[in-house]
């Protein structure tokens, strides 16, 4: 009896000892966040060019004269005539006017040519822009012989204006102009060039 008292106190014994047994349970499932799904997308919105400083198809006002001269062609058909391209440019070659120029016209076709020149671009222009701003009527050939050069449409856009204007260019010959210009621009150029024209004169002023 005592033996079966000594054997259930050793195994008592032996599990107090022991302390309760622990289960390792496993380590929940670490979840690595997906970066990309944390990341928003950023949209990088580019402004659209001012439309203000577009001169005439790929060309932009402040273009440099290389640039100006490979992008654009010096002839071009333009609705059912073709037309010369010349360029204005400030002190630092940048562009600040492009005119579009029709063929010289002899005065016999002053009321039949030229005048199809004319109505030709000014439709260009009208289906683009709308009416002009302003309008005076096709001049008779002696109001372009008495101003050289006589201002039919306007359009202005901001900074932007399109005159569409008869000039003469020598005895017997006149053509039709169309005259895209920034403003702000050639109003520099010409303070420019009257400060370059008039320096002695200005020069002389500080003495005084």
């Amino acid at each position: 009896m005592k033996g079966n008292i000594f054997i259930i106190v050793a195994v008592l014994f032996l599990f107090a000892a022991c302390g309760p047994v622990s289960v390792n349970k496993p380590d929940k499932p670490t979840t690595i966040a997906d970066s990309t799904s944390q990341v928003k997308a950023e949209t990088v919105v580019q402004p659209a060019p001012d439309s203000t400083m577009l001169a005439y198809g790929s060309l932009y006002f402040g273009m440099k004269k290389a640039e100006v001269e490979r992008k654009n062609e010096l002839r071009q058909k333009l609705g059912k005539y073709e037309y010369g391209f010349d360029y204005s440019f400030n002190g630092d070659s940048a562009l600040y006017r492009v005119t579009i120029k029709s063929n010289g016209v002899k005065v016999i076709g002053y009321d039949t040519e030229l005048a199809a020149y004319y109505r030709n671009l000014a439709q260009i222009v009208e289906t683009r822009y709308g009416k002009p701003a302003e309008h005076s009527g096709l001049p008779s050939v002696f109001d372009v012989q008495n101003s050289g050069r006589f201002l039919i449409d306007r359009w202005s856009q901001g900074s932007k204006q399109i005159d569409i204007v008869f000039k003469e260019n020598a005895l017997n010959s006149y053509s039709v102009l169309c005259e895209i210009t920034h403003n702000p621009m050639a109003e520099a150029e010409t303070v420019r060039l009257k400060s370059i024209k008039n320096k002695d004169v200005y020069e002389g002023a500080k003495n005084f």
